[in-house]
């Protein structure tokens, strides 16, 4: 092991208060409405994802990518400045499921096969040996600017209260930004009774990121994912809202553009006579006959479909058909 030059760690330490130090360099940024851009991921930085289970946060996490990597993504307010090479890691999903949402990602670029994304699943291995593959790739990927890892919490042997190994993982992350000037998103679930991340390495990384995103399901209707911005050290931004289309990609979803209770009765009208009793239809077929009924294009068709399934009047079975539901949610739009 190489010994601890103090001398030398104190003299790149000092900051001159006359030195211009220019800011870090925007890789992935948030687009408000009044046409600001406020940073989410710059280089140097470390940022935290976080959610309780099934909240959406992979999906979220394949949008902050894809515009990683080419700029934009399914979620419209997301953008990107690409400056170099992706490594995803994941750390839980099963190489078929992982090879699906890193195809989210791909099919949200438009690209099939990036050359600036590198994906690894790390399920088979131990939380040591999942570190120092992370490490040596880090270390070794020539270009790199960007690094998600997702599932943090299996790269601690001990758990995720341990306040040493906690401590140490973070430094470690925040070495890593420092040193290869990169950016390091991390994804943790939150407490089950707060809006906390969860154990020791959660209170770590929160007080250490540039940004710390929590994504949840909304209470009124499961369909729609609401994004809040829980820490920035930038300015905040607005919370927004992503649904997942029929296509099985995250896709904007606007809270404000309402739909009055004329149109969502119309909505229900029309499905009701489409999709009677038990009857199911594929999505392209129940494109072909909405356009039939209502005489709408193609575009038209798949946005009633997208407003109906999210009001509740409609939904997948596991057969990834629609069918009606017999209860309908109350009009949330």
């Amino acid at each position: 092991m190489m010994k601890f030059d103090v001398d030398a760690a104190i003299k790149h330490s000092k900051v001159d208060p006359s030195e211009e130090i220019l800011e870090p360099p925007v890789m992935v940024y948030i687009e408000t409405p009044s046409g600001d851009q406020v940073p989410l991921c710059t280089l140097g930085n470390l940022s935290l994802l976080m959610g309780k289970a099934k909240s959406y946060k992979t999906f979220l996490m394949t949008s902050i990518v894809a515009a990683a990597i080419c700029g934009r993504c399914g979620i419209v307010v997301i953008k990107g400045l690409p400056a170099g090479k992706v490594l995803y890691f994941d750390t839980e999903q099963s190489r078929h499921h992982l090879q699906r949402t890193i195809r989210r990602i791909c099919k949200q670029t438009g690209i099939d096969n990036p050359e600036n994304l590198i994906c690894y699943g790390l399920r088979p291995f131990t939380p040591s040996e999942r570190i120092k593959i992370i490490e040596y790739l880090i270390t070794n990927t020539t270009g790199l600017s960007f690094v998600v890892i997702d599932g943090i919490r299996d790269l601690l042997s001990k758990g995720i209260n341990d306040e040493a190994e906690s401590t140490e993982l973070v430094s470690k992350f925040l070495k890593w930004t420092y040193e290869y000037n990169i950016h390091i998103a991390t994804v943790l679930h939150q407490n089950k009774n707060d809006q906390n991340a969860r154990g020791h390495v959660g209170t770590e990384i929160m007080n250490k990121a540039e940004t710390v995103l929590s994504v949840s399901r909304d209470p009124k209707n499961k369909s729609i994912a609401i994004v809040t911005p829980e820490y920035c050290r930038d300015i905040d931004f607005e919370s927004f809202f992503f649904v997942i289309n029929h296509i099985g990609l995250p896709e904007s979803f606007s809270m404000i553009e309402t739909i009055d209770n004329r149109k969502y009765e119309k909505l229900k009208q029309n499905f009701e006579y489409l999709l009677p009793g038990m009857v199911t239809m594929s999505y392209q077929q129940l494109v072909d006959e909405y356009m039939q009924l209502a005489a709408v294009k193609n575009r038209a068709a798949g946005y009633a479909i997208r407003d109906a399934r999210i009001a509740g009047i409609i939904s997948k079975n596991g057969n990834g058909e629609y069918k009606l539901n017999s209860v309908t949610y109350e009009n949330t739009f």
